[in-house]
C-alpha cells in the first residue's frame, strides 16, 4: 500500500444527503439555521445572571475550558508517557498539570467514544453505538453534553473539527454557537454495503489549527472550545515530507507525488505533527496571558493496534478492546490543578465530563456514570472505579472487519483493579481474562484458571445490562471449552442451568428467555448469555 503526501491540500468535503438541507461545506452553526441546542434558549439577561452566579466569590472570571480530542492516539507514542517519540508541547502541558496513567475509552469507534467524553455516559446509556447503521449512530437530542451545559451557563461555545465522524450527523452540534464541521453522504461500498466515505471528510491538523486560532481571535472569554485532530487515524493523511524520517522509504506515486508505506513510523510522525499544532494553540494562549486561566484537557477517543497489535492479537486497527485500542491518554492543566501530578488509579473517559464541570464550578446533570477526578487529583481516598467499554461491530455497516474476524461481533470489556475481562456473549468460550499488572500486553488468557475473578467481572457487566445483539451463527464449543465454561458457572451442555442458575440465554430482540444456546425460534437471532435480573 502506498500513501500520498497531501502537503497542505485541503480535502473538499462531499455534500451530505440527509433531507435537512445541510450544506456539505465546513460551516459556522451560528450563521447557519441553528441546531436544536436547547428547547428554551435563555434571554441575554438570564445568561448573564447565570454566568455571574458561576463566578468565584471574589468576582473573578470563570475559566475558559478547552477540550482537545486526538483521534486514534495511543499514550505510548507520547513523550510524557515514556515514549521516545518527541512530543514537547504535550510533555510541557503534562509537566504543568496532571497525567493519568490508566484512562480507558468506552469504545474504539470515534463517534461512540466521543459521545461518552461529551456526556459522561457509557454507550448503552447515551445510545450512540455505531458509526453507520439504520439507527444507533446519532446522539439523542435529550442527552445533555458539555456544550449544552456550558452554553446554558453563558459560555461562548465553539467546536473546530478535522473529520466527519464528529460532525453534526452524529448529533454533536447541539449547544455550540460555532461548529466547524465536515459532512458526508452515505454511499454504496463494495459487496453491496452502505457506509460513510470517511476519507472525503477529513482535514489535516495544521489546517484545523488555522481555523481554531481564527476563532479565538474573535471570541470573548469565557468560552468552551472543543478541538478535534484526526491525523493519526488515517495513514494517508501524512504531514509534510520533512516530518517523515529518512529511514522510511519514499515512493513516487502515479500522479507524481511522494508516498510512504503505512505503519508505526508514519503514525509516530502524525502524532509529532499534531503535537506541533497544539504548540501553536498553547503559544497563542501564553502570548495573550490567558494560558494559566484556561482549563485544558487532552485525551483520545481510542488507540490503534499497529504492528505490535497485529503480532499479539492479529489486528492492527481499532474496533476491538485490547489495551492498544482503548487505553488512551488524559492530561489536565489549568486553574486548581497541581503541576507535575501523576494519577495511577483506574479511570474512564466518562469521568472527564463531571471533572471539567467541577473545575469550572458548574453543576452537571444527575445520574451520569462518570465521577469527577478531582478527588484523585487531590489525593483523597475514594471507592475504586471500574472502566467499561463495548464494541457493537455486528450492527455497523462500516465494520467489514467482522467478515475477517467474526469473533469481534459483540465485545464487552470491564477493567477492575488489575483485571480485565473481554466478554463475547454470543461466544462466551472465546472470552478473555487478563491480569494487566503481570501481563500488560494481554497475551496470557486466564479465563479458565480464574473462575472466581471471571464471575466478579461478569457481575459488573451484568448489572449494566448493556447487551445488544445480532443474528450470529457459530460452531459448537469443544468438550474442553465446555468444561471451562462449567468451571465458571455454566453447565457442560452449554445452557444456563448449570452451576450458576442465575445465567440464561436471552433473545434481546424479543426479550424471550431460552434454556439452551442457539438461535431464537421466532426471529432467528443469536442468543446472548446474560445474568438473570
Amino acid at each position: 500500500m502506498v500513501i500520498t503526501d497531501p502537503r497542505a491540500r485541503k480535502v473538499a468535503p462531499q455534500p451530505m444527503n440527509t433531507g435537512t438541507g445541510h450544506s456539505g461545506r465546513p460551516r459556522r452553526v451560528g450563521s447557519w439555521p441553528p441546531p436544536p441546542v436547547v428547547k428554551h434558549v435563555p434571554t441575554r439577561l438570564v445568561l448573564l445572571s447565570a454566568l455571574l452566579a458561576s463566578c468565584p466569590a471574589g468576582g473573578e472570571e470563570p475559566p475558559s475550558v478547552i477540550l482537545i480530542t486526538l483521534d486514534t492516539t495511543r499514550p505510548d507514542f507520547l513523550g510524557c508517557y515514556g515514549s521516545e517519540n518527541p512530543t514537547p508541547h504535550l510533555d510541557r502541558l503534562a509537566a504543568g498539570g496532571v497525567r493519568f496513567e490508566r484512562n480507558y475509552a468506552t469504545s474504539a469507534v470515534t463517534p461512540v467514544s466521543h459521545a461518552s467524553i461529551l456526556t459522561g455516559l457509557t454507550p448503552y446509556q447515551h445510545g450512540l453505538r455505531v458509526l453507520a447503521a439504520p439507527g444507533g449512530y446519532r446522539l439523542p437530542e435529550d442527552v445533555p453534553t458539555l456544550a449544552t451545559v456550558f452554553h446554558e451557563r453563558g459560555y461562548r461555545t465553539l467546536a473546530v473539527h478535522s473529520s466527519f465522524p464528529v460532525s453534526s450527523t452524529f448529533g454533536f452540534a447541539r449547544g455550540f454557537d460555532v461548529f466547524e464541521s465536515l459532512e458526508l453522504e452515505m454511499t454504496e461500498r463494495p459487496g453491496g454495503r452502505k457506509g460513510w466515505n470517511a476519507e472525503a471528510g477529513e482535514r489535516r491538523s495544521d489546517l484545523t489549527m488555522d481555523l481554531v486560532l481564527e476563532e479565538l481571535e474573535r471570541t470573548a472569554r469565557p468560552y468552551f472550545l472543543w478541538v478535534h485532530l484526526w491525523d493519526p487515524h488515517d495513514p494517508r493523511l501524512v504531514p509534510p515530507a520533512e516530518w517523515i524520517p529518512d529511514s522510511v522509504p519514499r515512493v513516487e506515486t502515479r500522479d507524481g507525488q511522494v508516498g510512504f508505506p503505512p505503519g508505526s513510523a508514519i503514525y509516530a510522525a502524525e502524532v509529532r505533527f499534531v503535537d506541533r499544532q497544539l504548540g501553536r494553540l498553547f503559544d497563542h494562549l501564553r502570548e495573550r496571558g490567558t494560558f494559566e486561566r484556561t482549563l485544558i484537557a487532552v485525551t483520545a477517543d481510542h488507540g490503534e493496534g499497529l504492528e505490535d497489535g497485529l503480532e499479539r492479537h492479529g489486528w492492527e486497527f481499532h474496533r476491538i478492546l485490547y489495551d492498544e485500542q482503548i487505553h488512551v491518554p488524559l492530561l489536565l492543566s489549568g486553574p486548581g490543578i497541581p503541576a507535575g501530578g501523576v494519577v495511577g488509579e483506574l479511570n474512564s473517559s466518562v469521568d472527564l465530563f463531571p471533572t471539567l464541570l467541577d473545575y469550572a464550578d458548574l453543576a452537571g446533570p444527575a445520574g451520569i456514570e462518570g465521577r469527577s477526578l478531582r478527588g484523585l487529583i487531590e489525593g483523597r481516598s475514594e471507592a475504586p472505579r471500574s472502566a467499561y467499554a463495548d464494541q457493537i461491530n455486528g450492527f455497523d455497516l462500516n465494520a467489514t472487519m467482522v467478515d475477517r474476524r467474526p469473533e469481534a461481533d459483540f465485545l464487552y470489556a470491564v477493567v477492575s483493579g488489575d483485571w480485565k475481562l473481554i466478554w463475547r456473549p454470543t461466544r462466551p468460550e472465546r472470552s478473555e481474562l487478563y491480569h494487566l499488572a503481570e501481563d500488560p500486553l494481554e497475551t496470557l488468557n486466564r479465563l479458565s484458571t480464574e473462575p472466581e475473578r471471571t464471575r466478579e467481572l461478569l457481575a459488573d457487566l451484568a448489572r449494566r445490562d448493556g447487551w445488544v445483539l445480532r443474528m450470529f451463527s457459530g460452531d459448537a464449543p469443544s468438550p474442553e471449552v465446555l468444561a471451562m465454561l462449567e468451571s465458571i458457572g455454566y453447565s457442560n451442555s452449554g445452557d444456563a442451568q448449570g452451576a450458576d442458575p442465575n445465567w440464561q440465554w436471552l433473545c434481546p430482540r424479543e426479550r424471550t428467555r431460552h434454556e439452551e444456546r442457539g438461535h431464537c425460534p421466532d426471529c432467528d437471532t443469536g442468543l446472548v448469555l446474560v445474568k438473570r435480573r
